[in-house]
């Protein structure tokens, strides 16, 4: 094998690897704009929720099945850690989810500039592949010629 093939196939194996970090990324991402949608709408239904006063509301408890409830307390459980809650008035619930919601967009923020980055670089050494093939194929070619 010649080294400009195995430069060929160097720049082939390391565009694979690139290629899978970028879908890695991509999955990461996804999973993380899930949880700050998810946050998103936690903080719109507990600010909705704080102005409620001794009211009856439905609550949805799964499988298209809501409860009628009276609201007649302002705090709520609010998960700390691994299947650790505290209880916690309305507004701090919506301070601490409000942080954590920064914490996810700042994280996304910089999972996106590395996706970024790793497309770029995808990219460049995607061409300089293609034009190393290229230049490889015409010179074989030059070479079989009678």
């Amino acid at each position: 094998m010649s080294e400009e093939e195995e430069n060929i196939e160097k720049g082939l194996a390391t565009l694979e690897v690139l290629k899978a970090q970028i879908g890695n990324l991509q999955k990461q991402i996804d999973v993380l704009q899930a949880s700050l949608n998810e946050h998103e709408r936690a903080i719109e239904t507990l600010q909705g929720y704080k102005d409620i006063e001794n009211e009856e509301i439905l609550v949805p408890i799964g499988a298209g099945v809501f409860i009628s409830v009276r609201v007649s307390q302002k705090k709520g459980l609010i998960s700390i850690g691994s299947d650790i809650f505290t209880q916690l008035p309305i507004e701090k619930m919506i301070e601490k989810l409000e942080s954590r919601k920064k914490d996810i967009e700042e994280l996304l923020k910089k999972l996106s500039e590395d996706s970024y980055k790793l497309q770029q670089n995808y990219a460049a050494l995607s061409a300089k592949v293609e034009e190393d093939y290229q230049r490889y194929l015409k010179a074989r070619k030059n070479v079989q010629a009678p």
